[in-house]
């Protein structure tokens, strides 16, 4: 999950809010949370001193998308057992 984790913040760097998508897919873009509707995507922001990152689900396979601080995303990703963000 670390791994898959990681991978989609990298893909989320790459993307901006005029990427193609799919409804119903959710990515962070530049930071906050996006939502794919009618192959738009729709941002939202984070609450303050936090940012939108994929995160490794503990309990089962995937991984979730959700706002936090970095320093805690990154902290969440090293106990999957992976090193970087």
């Amino acid at each position: 999950n670390g791994l898959t984790a990681q991978a989609q913040n990298a893909a989320f760097a790459a993307m901006t809010a005029n990427s193609s998508c799919t409804t119903g897919q959710d990515a962070c873009i530049n930071g906050s949370f996006a939502q794919c509707t009618g192959s738009t995507f729709s941002l939202t922001p984070c609450s303050s001193g936090l940012s939108c990152f994929a995160l490794p689900l503990l309990n089962s396979n995937g991984t979730s998308i959700s706002c936090d601080r970095q320093d805690d995303a990154e902290a969440r990703i090293q106990a999957a057992g992976v090193d970087g963000g």
